[in-house]
């Protein structure tokens, strides 16, 4: 995966991390299935729209704003 897809990863997991969520819960409050939400944190896939917009909503996390943090963060890399 991207670099891009590794950081929004990352973020999602400190973010579920913060809250104290299980999968499980963080599935529950998403609408997201748990493998899904598993595979998305853990960077194994890259994230759909929906899928990104429900993570983000339901932790708190602006999708817009950490779209722009990745890209940012992407930029700054060296290849």
């Amino acid at each position: 995966m991207g670099s891009a897809t590794q950081y929004v990863a990352g973020e999602l997991r400190a973010q579920r991390a913060r809250l104290g969520w299980t999968f499980d819960v963080l599935a529950r409050q998403s609408g997201v299935p748990r493998t899904t939400a598993a595979n998305a944190l853990a960077g194994r896939r890259e994230i759909d729209a929906e899928t990104l917009i429900a993570l983000c909503s339901c932790m708190g996390i602006d999708p817009g704003t950490l779209l722009n943090e990745a890209a940012t963060h992407t930029n700054r890399r060296t290849p």
